[in-house]
């Protein structure tokens, strides 16, 4: 069945005038309602879970009528969303009545990337998996099967974790979007765990390019933070390179050129450093690397305070960024005078190519403030009471890389080298909430690995562009019709479980994954069997769930009120036992939907610095040498102020004028989100643009360009081409070309978009300090269709 834009809007004006059913998140296929005058409500629920559709796991209640389920709200007892809910977490319950979803398991009996499937049994599909990896193991060849997963947390990454390792194969990769500031933090801090923003508590937030409102970790976190409580609401100054979502709900924009993220930061320090706004005795005290040193040969080394006022005077930054002087000074002064400021950012700073420099310039900012650990500021979400599958911590999977092991794939080479070698080393792949054909820079290469693998399987609900290169797909149940488990993301300060269970029973003849791996391994037998012994991912959810009655810190989830007084006792060493046993706490997580610890201990100096000095580095040596050795002549080896890469983000050529900024926004955040229709009605909440791929540029450029509002263009640049209809947008940069991704273009079932895919024209660059993707160094060129 396929469902058009226009079938779609006539569905949702006839279907606005149903009794009880009419919000608009509840768009067909349910069957209308038949009123007759003998007609009375059933059995009526409300019943808790958490939103799956972003890695901010909200908190949802579903209303559930006659066993139907029709309509989500958020749960006010959630700490981080507390009733609040973004258009997808609303739409969600398109997902589960959607006429695209696959009914069981098929396999592919055409050609790869066909949509030539047919129907086949459990029991068929299953004992052709088991006996592939029967016999890749039985061969010794465990180690060529690939598992490749999307954003992963919980019980879930725990069972992909465990089974791997029984199984013998290093081979699990994320595609998560990981933004690499463990990476800073470790070099920094020497805690190797992405950082947590404690937003409520600031008076001062600085987003250096973070999608708060969008795509970022956590939107609810940051939502939160805006809502007025008792005390003052933080100012929020959003430094972008576009007029996005996330700066028109800021208190002021600041727009900067692409790419000059870290050296407006030097130029914010310069301020704070000349003026002394900071604590010097206590820099001095607990922070290296801010004034000079001497080396282990006597030489004397320029420290940050060097090197920054030399090199980061106010007047070359502004001509750098495009911010204008009196604004560089202000922000500075504001930062530097504020009692509990913060700069975060995210992968718009990250993935580029000298991201790493950048990243550790804004993080410098927080150092000298004196942010890391205190109210306001950056902080450590500490560990979840539960227990671990194995005896390996909660989301311990096998690392991706080993020098000298030809066996280890990562997320960056996997399908270059299945493309390279005349044999496949995969000789097994399987898909989990991942779909790199659409999402990958490079998705022909990883179309053309695929074909190249004996054994692909992917596990989505749907017909994706990278289940049609599967030869056997065996459908999830979506998140509203099974048992997982739903950590708050690590931008959370605080301890947060969230419970998902059923909202309804399955539709289809779909099965959890976590109970396929759990068949897979009880088929394969022997020590793989034994190591996973149970038969379904309720029974580990119940466990972990049982097991947090005895973790003598938080609770269940709870009001305003209680939140307080709980955190109010855990400060001063109290907890109340709550006096009951394992059963009845677990049927208390069910009805309130999870488990938190309201409280941080803003005095575990262990969350601060693991160092061995206990102290904080700034642009430590080690991060000096790393930088300096791949990127040349950066002035003084690693500060973010010059590019030397090329072509670089602020240099065109008359060939490609253009700087290339892909962006993210809230309804296509995730992988699953495009295939709901009112999303579709509203992906450029600023723009107005809907169902098709879309390219903002300032008018003053398109006009010099000779270029007109409204026409299709096409947007070119060394690695590939796309098109997309271009709007003249005033909150776009000159000479800058955005363009959102994340919109599917080949998905069986549901009706076609003018989607198409902005990361080709980007290609497969990685940096070379961080290997993390480089999508906001290319240059491109636009031109008329």
């Amino acid at each position: 069945m396929s469902i058009g834009r226009r079938e779609f809007l006539a569905g949702l004006g006839g279907f606005g005038a149903g009794v009880g059913l009419g919000a608009v998140s509840h768009w067909l296929p349910l069957p209308a309602p038949q009123l007759t005058p003998a007609w009375s409500p059933g059995r009526e629920e409300s019943i808790p879970s958490t939103c799956m559709l972003c890695p901010a796991h909200c908190g949802i209640r579903g209303r559930v009528v006659d066993g139907k389920l029709v309509r989500i709200d958020g749960n006010p007892l959630h700490p981080v969303s507390r009733g609040g809910l973004c258009p997808k977490g609303l739409a969600g319950i398109q997902l589960l009545y959607h006429p695209g979803r696959l009914t069981g398991p098929v396999e592919r009996i055409g050609p790869a990337g066909s949509s030539d499937f047919r129907r086949i049994s459990w029991k068929d599909a299953l004992d052709r998996v088991g006996k592939s990896l029967a016999e890749l193991r039985a061969r010794g060849e465990a180690r060529s099967t690939v598992w490749l997963a999307g954003h992963v947390t919980g019980i879930m990454s725990d069972l992909l974790g465990r089974f791997t390792r029984a199984y013998g194969t290093p081979n699990l990769l994320r595609e998560d979007y990981e933004d690499g500031s463990a990476r800073v933090m470790q070099l920094t801090q020497g805690i190797d765990h992405p950082p947590a923003f404690d937003l409520e508590s600031s008076d001062l937030i600085m987003s250096f390019g973070a999608a708060l409102s969008e795509a970022w970790w956590c939107p609810a976190q940051a939502a939160q933070a805006r809502n007025p409580r008792v005390g003052t609401r933080p100012r929020f100054v959003q430094i972008d390179v576009r007029h996005s979502r996330t700066a028109a709900r800021a208190d002021e924009w600041v727009p900067v050129r692409p790419g000059t993220h870290g050296a407006l930061a030097l130029g914010i320090a310069y301020v704070i450093l000349k003026e002394g706004l900071y604590d010097i005795q206590a820099g001095r005290d607990k922070v290296t690397g801010i004034e000079d040193w001497r080396d282990e040969e006597g030489k004397i080394v320029p420290g940050f305070r060097s090197l920054v006022l030399r090199h980061g005077r106010t007047e070359d930054i502004s001509e750098r960024t495009g911010v204008p002087t009196e604004t560089l000074v202000r922000l500075a002064k504001a930062f530097g005078t504020a009692q509990r400021p913060m700069a975060l950012w995210d992968h718009a700073v990250s993935w580029r190519t000298g991201g790493l420099s950048d990243a550790l310039a804004i993080h410098a900012l927080n150092v000298l403030v004196g942010a890391p650990g205190r109210p306001g500021g950056m902080l450590i979400q500490p560990p979840l009471p539960v227990p671990s599958l194995d005896g390996h911590p909660p989301d311990d999977w096998p690392a991706e890389s080993a020098p000298g092991d030809p066996a280890r794939f990562t997320t960056a080479d996997w399908a270059s080298r299945i493309v390279a070698e005349e044999r496949s080393p995969a000789q097994a792949f399987f898909m989990y909430y991942a779909n790199p054909v659409a999402s990958a820079a490079n998705g022909e290469l990883a179309a053309r690995a695929l074909e190249r693998v004996p054994l692909v399987v992917s596990f989505s609900p749907f017909l994706d562009e990278s289940a049609k290169h599967a030869h056997l797909v065996l459908p999830d149940h979506v998140y509203l019709e099974r048992w997982q488990d739903a950590p708050a993301p690590p931008t959370v300060p605080i301890s947060v479980w969230g419970l998902v269970q059923p909202l309804v029973p399955p539709l289809h003849e779909t099965r959890a994954t976590g109970d396929v791996v759990l068949e897979i391994a009880s088929r394969l037998g022997g020590d793989v069997a034994q190591r996973l012994p149970w038969s379904k991912v309720e029974d580990l959810v119940q466990a972990r769930g049982k097991a947090l009655a005895s973790a003598r810190r938080g609770g269940a989830l709870d009001g305003e009120f209680r939140r307080g007084e709980l955190r109010e006792l855990e400060a001063r060493g109290w907890w109340i036992p709550h006096g009951l046993s394992e059963d009845e706490f677990w049927n208390l997580l069910r009805e309130r939907g999870g488990w938190f610890d309201p409280y941080y201990d803003y005095n575990d100096r262990s969350a601060v610095s693991q160092l061995p000095d206990g102290g904080l580095r700034v642009f430590p040596p080690e991060a000096r040498a790393e930088i300096t050795r791949s990127a040349g002549d950066l002035v003084e080896g690693f500060l973010p102020l010059k590019k030397t890469d090329g072509v670089s983000a602020e240099q065109g050529t008359d060939e490609y004028p253009l700087t290339l900024v892909p962006f993210r926004v809230m309804t296509l955040a995730s992988g699953s989100t495009a295939l709901m229709p009112w999303l579709l009605e509203n992906i450029g909440v600023l723009s107005g643009d809907r169902w098709e791929t879309w390219a903002e540029i300032h008018p003053g450029t398109g006009r010099r360009l000779g270029l007109s509002a409204g026409q299709i263009v096409r947007i070119e640049s060394p690695a590939g081409s796309v098109r997309a209809r271009l709007r003249f947008f005033q909150g776009a940069q000159p000479d800058v070309v955005n363009v959102p991704y994340g919109l599917h273009t080949n998905v069986e079932g549901w009706g076609r978009s003018e989607g198409s895919n902005p990361l080709i024209v980007v290609g497969d660059r990685r940096d070379p300090v961080t290997n993390l993707p480089d999508w906001y160094s290319s240059r491109v060129r636009v031109i008329p269709v």
